[in-house]
């Protein structure tokens, strides 16, 4: 596991400013470890298990939906339709067992699309980059939080 101590300075850039994550997966244990990553790099992180959580984020916006396009028993098209139907500005990282295999349509919801077994590193900078790059993040929150 990697955290930010003082032996892994080189990863400072990867730190969260509290920007709240919702991470979907239907493995509990993918999600405890996930949440526990990202909290110790700066970020709030929500959780949830099943496809009923994006309904949340009617009342709940977050700044990136983490989803895993293929969890058993959820469809990960379909979960990206509906964030942005609810959130539109809501950025969304798609975790894929093969990026090349996901369909144009579907990548097109997302703003990152990573391997499914990916180290913690590599999730933290592709967070960095939507964060910082595609959404030219500058102090203020990122999705729908920044119009309410």
């Amino acid at each position: 596991m990697v955290f930010p101590t003082e032996n892994n300075q080189h990863l400072s850039h990867l730190r969260g400013r509290q920007q709240t994550l919702l991470c979907i997966c239907n493995c509990e244990q993918i999600l405890a470890i996930r949440k526990l990553l990202l909290e110790a790099f700066g970020y709030e992180v929500l959780t949830a298990d099943g496809p009923e959580s994006i309904d949340s984020l009617v009342d709940q916006p977050v700044d990136i939906v983490i989803l895993d396009y293929r969890a058993a028993g959820t469809n990960g098209e379909l979960l990206a339709i509906k964030t942005k139907m609810i959130q539109p500005l809501t950025p969304i990282l798609m975790l894929v067992d093969d990026p090349a295999a996901v369909p144009e349509s579907v990548a097109k919801l997302a703003h990152g699309v990573i391997q499914r077994d990916y180290s913690p590193v590599t999730l933290l900078e592709e967070i960095a980059r939507i964060i910082h790059i595609d959404c030219g993040y500058s102090g203020d929150a990122i999705s729908a939080r920044r119009m309410a």
